[in-house]
């Protein structure tokens, strides 16, 4: 079975207007257990809030919570990818630009971001259920052949 891109986009994350505080913005991905929002205007994306943006650009450098906006500190420079991409053409992708997220989106429709972490977890569970089938396929191989020496 092929991994696509769609099948692990995030769909718990909080969709915030520009001008939400950056405090609110902290407090609803608390409640979502998220580490990023998708800060919107109008209802289109402009950018996303991660907590790289908390600590880089609010608490480092020393700006209030409550009166920051969002939109101030988010992240615009954005990357993007189709959901019905392989999920090895979004690594690349992450890679060649230096993210570890995407933007989901089928035709015009925003569907939600992806993480690198998602992948990764994906990825390492696919490998782990091929070395379970080696290890059945070798116990197997190797219950016969004694079997088969045993009635010797």
């Amino acid at each position: 079975m092929t991994c696509r891109v769609v099948d692990h986009v995030r769909e718990n994350i909080p969709m915030l207007e520009e001008e939400t505080p950056v405090e609110e913005a902290v407090r609803q991905m608390c409640e979502r257990q998220a580490t990023s929002a998708i800060v919107i205007r109008g209802g289109d994306v402009v950018g996303i809030f991660t907590e790289g943006d908390l600590m880089k650009r609010v608490v480092n450098a020393g700006r209030d919570p409550a009166e920051i906006r969002v939109g101030e500190v988010c992240t615009r420079k954005l990357v993007s990818i189709e959901g019905d991409s392989a999920c090895h053409t979004a690594i690349l992708k992450m890679r060649s630009n230096g993210c570890r997220r995407l933007l989901v989106y089928r035709g015009p429709r925003f569907l939600g971001p992806v993480k690198i972490h998602d992948f990764a977890l994906s990825m390492a569970s696919a490998t782990r259920q091929r070395n379970s089938f080696s290890n059945v396929v070798v116990w197997a191989t190797m219950a016969l052949v004694l079997g088969v020496i045993v009635m010797l």
